[in-house]
């Protein structure tokens, strides 16, 4: 377990920031790769996928936050 608080607030900006880059870049690659054809695509699980990590990259923020 990190003690540090410091380290704790690097480790949740870091996955913060790539969680962003996945939204931004990641799912706009996916989407020209793999466009939605007939309304089937992997845009869906794709998204599923950010919602998911964000979800575990606001956790850290939040343990970094805690005292």
């Amino acid at each position: 377990m990190v003690r540090d608080r410091n380290r704790r607030g690097i480790i949740a900006a870091v996955a913060f920031v790539l969680w962003l880059g996945y939204m931004v870049v990641g799912l706009s690659v996916i989407n020209a790769a793999l466009p939605t054809v007939g309304g089937e695509g992997p845009e869906g699980t794709a998204a599923f996928i950010g919602l998911v990590l964000g979800v575990v990259a606001i956790g850290l923020v939040m343990w970094a936050a805690s005292d």
